[in-house]
């Protein structure tokens, strides 16, 4: 499971790259038909915010998970006991489990309801944005499918427990840093 876990949260990642590459040449365009010939490409703003930045933001959110790289504050969780500490982790990997998969269910339904009605921006240009729309429940579902695993791997392998509780673990960060 998590070799598919990690192919599919580093093909959404290559997917983003993909995007904000796609993104620096559209604006750079931009920036330069404008000062160069008076002539901006029309619609840059729509497609960069509807489509661009809702790509680079949501689609590397599993491979975040899969690193463990989120932002995390330990200034209580340190001082915790361990058993404490082992609650405190299980707790959020539930939570971030159940969150991600309710943000993916609600986020499919508002995609489904864009693709019905065949929603649009409409600035200089109409933007179709319905497609843009399915990007955050993939996101998302990733994203829950990761913690699902690590939670699931969490409760039954003392292994995996004592990696993820590490992690977070100051001595031993100050031990191999």
């Amino acid at each position: 499971m998590k070799w598919l876990l990690e192919r599919l949260s580093s093909l959404a990642l290559i997917i983003s790259g993909v995007f904000l590459f796609a993104m620096m040449i559209h604006v750079a365009s931009d920036v330069a038909l404008k000062y160069a010939i008076n002539k901006p490409i029309p619609g840059t703003l729509e497609v960069v915010s509807a489509y661009y930045m809702v790509a680079g933001v949501f689609l590397p959110i599993a491979a975040v998970e899969l690193t463990r790289q989120s932002i995390a504050v330990d200034v209580a969780y340190q001082f915790m006991p361990r058993w404490m500490q082992v609650f405190c982790m299980g707790l959020v990997l539930t939570g971030s489990a159940a969150v991600y998969f309710m943000l993916a269910y609600t986020g499919f339904g508002d995609a489904m309801k864009s693709w019905r009605i065949n929603e649009q921006l409409m600035g200089q240009v109409a933007v179709i944005v319905w497609p843009s729309r399915f990007v955050l429940p993939i996101g998302f579902v990733l994203a829950g499918l990761v913690c699902a695993w690590y939670l699931y791997g969490f409760l039954t392998s003392a292994q995996i427990r004592e990696r993820l509780l590490a992690l977070h673990d100051i001595d031993e960060e100050l031990d191999h840093g």
